[in-house]
């Protein structure tokens, strides 16, 4: 079974770099370029994760990633941002409203398989049940 990731951004040529290097991967991504078609996919598809461009239509992705954080069926959904926004002000909203990992276009395509990979796991991790304890005093 294919691990889904949900992918908005409005620039054609990252989604393409994208579905290329994840797919390589094993992942299947879904791609769009606006934040509210973004939302109606992870709903319907439900992903691994989430990459969201900070800056495109439908409210752009920290509106997106809001949503997804505030919804408790996709709360604990990791979300990744990729995006050209540097601005230090930018980048503290999106992790303070639980974005897992923020990077910086251009970007390394490896790079980008390897923390996505990263923040799916840790992900998994946080919030798998942990083993019923069985101690004895």
């Amino acid at each position: 079974m294919q691990r889904c990731v949900v992918i908005a951004d409005d620039d054609p040529a990252i989604i393409r770099l994208v579905k290329l290097r994840l797919g390589m991967a094993h992942y299947n991504v879904v791609a769009t370029s606006d934040a509210v078609a973004a939302l109606a996919m992870v709903r319907s598809q439900e992903p691994v994760a989430v990459i969201l461009d900070v800056a495109m239509p439908g409210g752009g992705g920290v509106s997106a990633l809001n949503q997804i954080k505030s919804d408790p069926r996709m709360a604990r959904l990791p979300v990744m941002m990729l995006t050209g926004e540097r601005n230090p002000e930018t980048v503290i909203e999106a992790m303070n409203a639980g974005a897992g990992d923020y990077m910086v276009k251009p970007f390394n395509p490896d790079m980008l398989l390897e923390r996505l990979s990263r923040l799916v796991k840790s992900s998994a991790m946080m919030w798998s049940e942990p083993p019923a304890a069985t101690w004895e005093l």
